[in-house]
């Protein structure tokens, strides 16, 4: 998620030249989006069996809720024993009860193979038990926390394991919330980068292909979603796939995971293909990592400049991979750049055959308030907010995206963006970091019906500054300190109560 601000049809169809762009829409550009981590809190009900959204085992005991013991886990993180008198813990839906929506109520549905005890709490009631099968009520009216499911005894030859928690009313043979496939039923694509890297970038740390997440792991926050399950989604929505490629990732690891891309996805889709996200972001991890490893290949005295060269080197190593793996007219190679500095994109660009290897230039066009003008905005009101960021913030990014634009027909590549929308957000803002006055006035102005209205207005600055395919960040995602980056607040909001999300979808219905 990046932490800053940042004509006409045939223009932009003259730089669409190295690959073809389907819209939903004939004259409008595509739009896709990004899904949000996959957290225990997060508002994006993904899966049927909500036990792969839920957080990694904690260790307690019957007085302490986390003691740190350690616990004995088995290579798909089930537990294969227990100390004495330790439990084991996960959460699901945690402290959801005070959002605007809520996780659902109902009977659900609890499975698992092995032999052992399970209890349930706080907003979880046990109401049924058989061997391998059991029955809980919720309700998150019930208090604060949400299910929490609590292994108190495991038999070591025959482990509690393949644990699902299965929505109620839903088959345990279904995999996606219908509801979440309803929401992203239009977008022409899906960007994967929080499924891959984590919610904090990279914080999910895959070098070697044996450290993938799996689709038999007890769950998918811990290491990341796994790619055959990233391919399902794709090919169940007809909606073409945009991976981001861990940093650290080998080339075994890339080959790998292309193969089994080009095994899964249904053949009439695209691959869109990136390495990580945002190196050029000195707050990330994957920034340090290219500028070390730039310097020590001697890419360039200049530290700056030995990591941009080095982020160009490691994607078109990447590029050249998927390159043997998938036909021309199935791949875009996205190159990551700053759309506040059009110098990035130019170095990369530049260094070596990057050029030659790339189909896309990316940029994340922004707007909002940058952290040094909160104070500014602090007393003003919807209106004036509103008035402000489109007669301010939104052409000083247009004017940004229009330099990139103009690198791009240079180079005969389109500029597109993967990530894009609102940066209404008080993190990073010093002493206004969550400030009641700021977050309830960006709540207002995101909340506000005439939002919808700038929206559709950005997305045609958009599409007449140049832009092509827009990735906007992010589907579902409740507001607070972090941001308001959700089209949608919670995943089943009323489509006449999310302004972002009905612009969004207006446009591509051609409305």
């Amino acid at each position: 998620m990046t932490r800053h601000i940042v004509a006409a049809v045939a223009a932009l169809m003259a730089t669409m030249l190295s690959f073809p762009v389907q819209a939903q829409t004939p004259g409008r550009i595509p739009i896709g989006t990004n899904v949000s981590g996959l957290d225990d809190w997060s508002v994006e009900f993904t899966f049927v069996d909500v036990f792969k959204q839920s957080r990694p085992w904690l260790s307690g005991s019957a007085t302490a809720w986390e003691d740190q013991r350690p616990l004995d886990l088995d290579v798909h993180g089930w537990v294969r024993s227990l100390l004495p008198g330790q439990v084991a813990r996960t959460l699901m839906f945690w402290d959801l009860s005070r959002t605007p929506g809520r996780y659902p109520s109902g009977n659900y549905i609890v499975t698992y193979e092995g032999d052992g005890q399970i209890e349930y709490g706080p907003s979880a009631r046990l109401i049924e038990r058989a061997p391998g099968r059991e029955v809980i009520d919720v309700d998150p009216a019930r208090g604060p926390g949400g299910i929490g499911l609590f292994i108190t005894a495991t038999n070591p030859s025959n482990y509690i394991r393949n644990i699902h928690v299965t929505l109620p009313g839903r088959s345990a043979d279904e995999r996606f919330n219908p509801t979440f496939i309803d929401r992203l039923q239009n977008y022409r694509a899906i960007r994967f980068m929080n499924w891959m890297l984590g919610q904090t970038n990279n914080n999910i740390m895959q070098r070697n292909w044996s450290e993938r997440p799996t689709p038999d792991d007890a769950r998918w926050t811990s290491r990341g979603v796994p790619v055959e399950i990233m391919v399902e989604l794709a090919n169940r929505l007809h909606a073409d796939p945009w991976f981001t490629i861990p940093h650290l990732a080998d080339d075994d690891y890339v080959r790998k995971f292309a193969q089994t891309v080009a095994a899964q996805l249904d053949p009439t889709l695209r691959v869109y293909v990136e390495h990580s996200n945002e190196v050029w972001n000195g707050g990330y991890p994957q920034a340090r990592y290219a500028q070390q490893r730039g310097l020590e290949l001697g890419l360039s005295a200049n530290a700056s400049e030995a990591q941009i060269r080095y982020h160009a080197l490691r994607s078109r190593e990447v590029f050249g991979i998927f390159e043997e793996v998938f036909p021309p007219e199935r791949l875009v190679r996205v190159l990551g750049s700053a759309v506040a500095t059009p110098a990035v994109t130019q170095t990369a660009l530049s260094f070596r055959d990057t050029r030659a290897h790339t189909d896309a230039i990316a940029i994340a066009p922004y707007f909002g308030v940058q952290a040094n003008d909160l104070a500014r905005v602090r007393s003003m009101t919807v209106d004036d907010l509103l008035r402000d960021v489109e007669g301010s913030s939104v052409p000083a990014v247009m004017n940004q995206v229009r330099q990139h634009v103009a690198i791009g027909r240079q180079q005969q590549l389109p500029v597109i963006a993967y990530e894009g929308g609102q940066h209404l957000v008080t993190w990073g803002g010093g002493a206004l970091q969550g400030d009641p006055t700021l977050e309830a006035l960006f709540d207002a102005v995101n909340r506000d019906p005439r939002f919808g209205a700038l929206y559709s207005r950005y997305l045609q600055n958009w599409s007449d500054a140049g832009g092509g395919l827009f990735m906007h960040y992010t589907n579902c995602n409740v507001y607070g300190v972090l941001g308001r980056f959700g089209s949608l607040e919670y995943l089943d909001q009323p489509r006449s109560e999310a302004p972002k999300y009905d612009a969004l979808q207006r446009w591509m219905e051609g409305r």
